[in-house]
């Protein structure tokens, strides 16, 4: 193990940020969180698409889910539940545009836990302390 907190070694002794898994359908959006994602040190894969972020999910490992609430087909929470009963592990967070007690009602309905929820528009430094925070890095 390295001191560097957002790198860990794999089984081959090879250093390895974490990996974090983004799904929105606004390809804008993932751009922007793509970069701000490798700027501060983690590896992503995002995706417009839920089935491809499913598909990746149960075929790789991430250190952390973000997804977005209101998407076609399929909005944030049930994905983030589908992840839970499968990974139960998994560490997941939210950002919406809804407000906050609106989230909350919407989450206790879902009935799934998350690791936290950030509410657009957000500022790229809380969402960095949000997701340092949540893998135990900050």
């Amino acid at each position: 193990m390295t001191c560097d907190s957002d790198r860990y070694e794999n089984n081959t002794g090879e250093i390895m940020k974490k990996r974090v898994l983004v799904v929105d359908d606004e390809k804008e959006i993932l751009a922007i969180l793509k970069r701000f994602l490798i700027r501060i040190g983690y590896e992503p894969f995002t995706t417009d698409s839920w089935e491809t972020a499913m598909e990746h999910f149960y075929e790789e490992s991430f250190d952390l889910a973000v997804l977005d609430v209101h998407m076609p087909e399929r909005d944030g929470f049930q994905i983030a539940k589908e992840m839970k009963t499968a990974k139960p592990e998994q560490k997941i967070l939210i950002f919406t545009g809804l407000d906050p007690s609106e989230a909350y009602g919407y989450l206790s309905h879902a009935d799934v836990e998350v690791d936290d929820l950030l509410y657009k528009p957000f500022c790229f430094r809380k969402m960095q302390r949000v997701i340092e925070h949540t893998l135990g890095d900050a």
